[in-house]
């Protein structure tokens, strides 16, 4: 079966409590990759309870009313199961891969412990030293803190702008109340999604779901405000053990609706996002300032960016800004060989094409497609896309987004906030 044979496998039922199942089959795969998600995410935590809804994607694993932590994961393992869940900027997903012979015990499993939570005060008590040893690891690991930096200096003390995680003092003043209460409001059928991929019947995955998230029906998504990027700002942190710089660097990009998205991956890919793009040849292999580079492309509801990360021994860093500086002067000037873009497509779409060979990345793209654009978008939509684009398309999109540097900088190393403004001005 091809992928054009397999895209009418998929099927979309609402059901009448609000939750979208989908389902796409897929008669080789003898496993089965099942999330249930929510629209709600880091950017909807109040400000004083940052860090609630990853809370949360915790506790709905620690145990129901009628089966603990232990019970849970044995059930789990029994089955050949893997429970797992991530909360991102706008979303939290509980989610399940086993073999599609034990669909039935694995299902009803995953829709007790995401419809009955307990958060208990016990568990909850263990589940924030968890997290806050997660948190003190996102904090001390360089990369992960310029992102963070990044983010903040991109979008402000915002939902947007604040970590994923929390902080130690937000965390520690969740409460077992909290939790529940959030949990009632946000994490209803009115704003979820359950979507299934490999060794799964339509049919029997609607009727194994209709009883998610009784009495619940009232729940919708939270109303957000819209993502507001503040004047450019730069925030490092300094930190002298280091001897080596970690900065990322942003300005707006698209959203994910946007239909330029396409013209977006394929510059991105050009630009830094392969071993033959631009900075990866300039930075790495030319002149062997950098171990780490490249760039990349965020898009979310209302808002995105585009962005370079790279690592350097901090003496190197005014020469690798300026080196930046000159390959987007020279992207300017030059635009897109005809031979580059058609690399470049190619290797976007090929990345599509290649994860679409695990059932795990085929369900989320099926959940984010429908969160965000409210549709189901098939394979052949999506490379048809990639080969209607042309290289016109992606220089419009170039004199949009790079006509001036990079403007946004999150950075951790052994220089002060001075020295790194320094160099992105020098």
């Amino acid at each position: 079966m091809n992928d054009s044979e397999a895209s009418k496998e998929v099927r979309v039922t609402a059901l009448p409590s609000g939750l979208v199942v989908i389902s796409e089959r897929l008669p080789y795969i003898r496993s089965v990759s099942l999330g249930v998600s929510f629209l709600t995410g880091g950017r909807d935590d109040p400000a004083a309870q940052a860090g609630i809804a990853h809370m949360i994607e915790h506790m709905v694993f620690r145990g129901t009313d009628k089966k603990d932590v232990i019970a849970i994961n044995i059930a789990a393992e029994s089955h050949g199961a893997e429970l797992n869940a991530f909360t991102d900027k706008e979303t939290t997903c509980f989610h399940a891969r086993f073999p599609g012979d034990q669909f039935a015990p694995v299902v009803e499993l995953l829709t007790e412990t995401v419809s009955g939570p307990a958060f208990r005060a016990g568990e909850l008590a263990k589940e924030k030293e968890v997290i806050a040893e997660e948190i003190r690891s996102s904090s001390e690991d360089p990369d992960t803190a310029a992102t963070n930096l990044l983010f903040r200096a991109l979008y402000g003390d915002t939902g947007m702008g604040r970590y994923i995680v929390g902080t130690l003092d937000s965390t520690a003043g969740l409460s077992d109340t909290n939790l529940r209460d959030y949990y009632s409001c946000w994490y209803g059928p009115g704003c979820g999604l359950a979507a299934a991929v490999g060794d799964v019947e339509h049919e029997h995955l609607v009727a194994a779901l209709a009883s998610l998230l009784p009495g619940r029906e009232a729940c919708r998504p939270p109303q957000r405000s819209v993502a507001v990027v503040p004047p450019p700002q730069v925030l490092v942190e300094t930190r002298s053990e280091l001897s080596q710089v970690h900065i990322c660097l942003a300005k707006p990009g698209l959203t994910y609706a946007d239909p330029r998205r396409h013209a977006l991956a394929v510059l991105n890919m050009a630009w830094g996002g392969g071993v033959s793009s631009r900075l990866f040849q300039r930075l790495r292999e030319q002149e062997a300032l950098v171990y780490s580079v490249g760039s990349f492309a965020e898009q979310y509801s209302d808002s995105g960016l585009l962005g370079v990360f790279l690592v350097t021994d901090h003496r190197k860093l005014e020469r690798c800004l300026a080196v930046l500086r000159e390959e987007l002067a020279r992207l300017r000037q030059e635009r897109l060989s005809d031979e580059e873009f058609e690399r470049a497509r190619n290797m976007t779409k090929s990345s599509v094409l290649l994860s679409l060979e695990s059932p795990s990345t085929r369900m989320m793209r099926l959940t984010r497609a429908w969160q965000l654009l409210g549709r189901v978008v098939s394979v052949d939509e999506t490379v048809a896309a990639y080969n209607r684009l042309t290289r016109a398309d992606v220089e419009a999109l170039l004199a949009e987004l790079l006509a001036d540097d990079f403007t946004y900088c999150g950075a951790v190393g052994p220089l002060s906030g001075e020295a790194v403004q320094e160099a992105l001005a020098a």
